[in-house]
């Protein structure tokens, strides 16, 4: 039966090389024998995703969620692919950007993200620059609170704060494309490392927090427990590698090291 993996990318697939080689080429055998559907699931532009596959050693996938479960790509993937459709007019009808903004005004030290980063779906920021960082980003998620059906804050690494719609997020996402694709929910493994990867191991009940996470997102497991979130003892790609032979999508005696 096929399995669905969805990975975050930095921290999580990229940071070792050769563990990523590795897995790159175990995740290529399970897709070519039909056996796999890998989703990447990042903060990254499209742009950036595709360049990572030629110069990073990403591996292809069948499917691409960028700026943090705001915009959905299927191949091909080339500077001329639109979000999908659907996704993006379903999250326009409920979030505005101006009002995404006010949410951020008048705060000491807070400075926008590159232009690249903000689009009409993801209104993003730095704390790093801001006094308490963390008691910045409650500042934030409080006055957001009231919308809250509306805007969703995502807060990771103690620096990258984004206001998303309520509807959106990396999580909600990957289950649209299942859906929309027809693949079985319940038979996804989600893979990540920071607090923007939280919401696709509270969307989905297999997940691998891999060994380098960031401690938002160990609070979680922790939280969720080890019946839904596998706590990998090695990093990076390697780390997800050890989850996904854990959940029994990769064969373990063809694990190296």
């Amino acid at each position: 039966m096929q399995w669905t993996v969805a990975s975050d990318v930095d921290g999580t697939l990229t940071g070792d090389r050769e563990a990523l080689d590795r897995l790159r080429a175990r995740l290529g055998e399970q897709r070519a024998g039909g056996g796999l559907y890998l989703i990447v699931s990042t903060g990254r532009r499209l742009e950036q995703v595709t360049e990572g596959i030629r110069e990073e050693g990403l591996p292809d996938p069948d499917a691409v969620i960028c700026q943090v479960g705001t915009e959905i790509y299927l191949p091909p993937f080339t500077e001329r692919s639109t979000p999908m459709d659907a996704w993006r007019t379903w999250l326009l009808s409920r979030y505005s950007r101006d009002q995404a903004l006010l949410f951020l005004a008048g705060i000491e030290g807070l400075v926008m993200q590159p232009e690249v980063y903000n689009t009409e779906l993801k209104t993003s920021c730095y704390l790093d620059g801001c006094a308490d960082p963390d008691k910045t980003a409650e500042v934030i998620r409080h006055r957001v609170r009231p919308h809250a059906d509306r805007y969703q804050v995502v807060w990771s690494s103690g620096r990258d704060l984004d206001i998303l719609p309520a509807a959106s997020g990396k999580g909600k996402a990957i289950r649209f494309l299942v859906e929309h694709v027809g693949l079985d929910p319940g038979r996804v493994v989600v893979a990540g490392d920071t607090g923007n990867d939280a919401s696709m191991f509270l969307e989905f009940d297999r997940g691998v927090v891999v060994a380098n996470a960031q401690p938002e997102l160990v609070e979680l497991a922790r939280d969720l427990g080890d019946g839904r979130v596998y706590r990998a003892r090695r990093p990076y790609a390697a780390g997800v590698e050890e989850g996904l032979e854990h959940y029994g999508v990769l064969d373990r005696a063809a694990s190296a090291g």
